[in-house]
């Protein structure tokens, strides 16, 4: 069974999370994404 992307829904093969993301379950492309953002508005 494959891990599921918290924000996107899709299957992952891969999750990560951190406090930034509340501990919930994200992939690799929305992740980065949420880390870019947060570095982008500082």
């Amino acid at each position: 069974m494959m891990p599921t992307c918290t924000r996107c829904k899709n299957d992952v093969n891969k999750v990560y999370d951190c406090d930034h993301t509340d501990f919930k379950e994200y992939c690799v492309e929305c992740y980065t994404e949420l880390h870019y953002y947060m570095t982008e508005n500082k």
